[in-house]
């Protein structure tokens, strides 16, 4: 199978298990739907590098995976990366407090399984691209003074972003306390079905 097949059917394999639409992914990455539906479907294109990385954050995946380098969806030192860069500032912007064995690398590492740590990156990922949507407007990702439509708004992006998490079901918030142990979006499990 060529890397466009591999990553076509990974792409696809993650959108499918977040429910997402061609449409939503789109505006999180700042395309339109048809430019995915190229990469997904007729395999015409393929995204450049940037993209490739943006995906992989987006889903707490590694590139390696997604162009069929490696089995392993999770790759610790990925997912930490996300972590420390993103996700524990934005959630803490949220929750103010997390809890110890999630803020706490070492801690995290022995606490929480890989998929759920991809779930908590992806949920907060996408509540604040659908924030800042809301807030920003479709094109936010295009704005020349996007800092400065950021910082002006803050107060009402985390406000609207504590809201998309709260519409999730709070998810997040439960796989942060333990309340759930296995992820909500379970990408092994559909990835093993597809491998059989």
């Amino acid at each position: 199978m060529s890397t466009k097949d591999i990553f076509a059917q990974r792409f696809t394999l993650l959108r499918n298990v977040y429910r997402l639409t061609y449409r939503d992914l789109g505006n999180f990455l700042g395309l339109n739907a048809n430019t995915l539906t190229e990469w997904a479907v007729s395999r015409r294109n393929f995204p450049n590098p940037d993209k490739l990385i943006l995906i992989a954050n987006l889903y707490g995946v590694s590139v390696d995976w997604l162009l069929g380098r490696t089995s392993v969806i999770y790759n610790h030192d990925v997912l930490a990366s996300i972590e420390q860069k993103d996700t524990i500032s934005l959630l803490k912007q949220i929750y103010l407090v997390l809890p110890k064995d999630y803020e706490d690398i070492d801690r995290r590492l022995a606490n929480y399984e890989p998929g759920i740590r991809a779930n908590i990156i992806t949920l907060t990922y996408c509540s604040l691209y659908s924030a800042l949507r809301f807030i920003l407007g479709n094109n936010f990702y295009k704005c020349d003074d996007f800092e400065t439509q950021f910082d002006a708004n803050r107060s009402a992006i985390i406000l609207a972003q504590t809201r998309f998490l709260s519409d999730q079901g709070n998810l997040v918030y439960k796989m942060l306390n333990k309340d759930l142990v296995m992820p909500p979006f379970d990408v092994e499990k559909e990835f093993k079905k597809q491998t059989i």
